[in-house]
């Protein structure tokens, strides 16, 4: 970071931008429900502190870290997490530009190739073309860097096949992950 201009100018042991104004003091917001977020924000206190980003820890409520958060962006650092089902869908249009205004990306990341990308899975009617845009998608998201990812959370899920049948459990779908399960799902007779 000092190789960067980002030094502490004035000793405090918080480091300034590199012309020297705003020092690198970031509030780090999470929603209030979260039963992992106060853990991760205490993590990357310690971390940041280390190399001198100061940060202000705070939980909100989640309709307030929403209304700060999505679209209005009043916000430096946020912990959000999103879930979905296993089509992944809803998680690649969170990254696309036309939900900036709607509220649904937190990040306001754009990328014009990413969105035409998106066009195209969402009306692909081949797996295997469909699976090689997405991965595409990926290749950008990943390079762009609109989010930090810092876990996946395990996902478990318990099912009776003594008193149901036609659970979905080969390919994609697993159970109730994907609601079309349930017009499959029926009393074992």
């Amino acid at each position: 970071m000092d190789d960067a201009g980002y030094v502490d100018v004035d000793g405090d042991g918080v480091r300034e931008m590199p012309d020297g104004t705003n020092s690198l003091n970031f509030r780090l917001n999470w929603p209030g429900d979260s039963t992992v977020a106060p853990r991760m924000a205490e993590l990357l206190n310690a971390s940041w502190s280390q190399i001198g980003i100061a940060t202000e820890l705070q939980a909100l409520d989640p309709d307030t870290l929403t209304s700060v958060c999505c679209p209005a962006f009043d916000y430096d650092v946020i912990i959000w997490g999103w879930g979905s089902d296993p089509d992944p869908a809803f998680l690649l249009s969170v990254m696309t530009t036309d939900e900036i205004p709607t509220g649904t990306s937190e990040s306001g990341y754009s990328n014009p190739a990413y969105d035409e990308l998106y066009r195209q899975q969402a009306t692909e009617l081949d797996q295997n073309r469909r699976r090689e845009i997405i991965w595409e998608m990926q290749a950008i998201v990943h390079e762009d860097l609109p989010y930090i990812i810092p876990f996946y959370p395990l996902a478990v899920q318990a099912y009776r096949t003594d008193r149901f049948t036609g659970w979905l459990v080969d390919g994609d779908k697993l159970g109730l992950a994907d609601v079309t399960s349930l017009v499959a799902i029926g009393p074992v007779q």
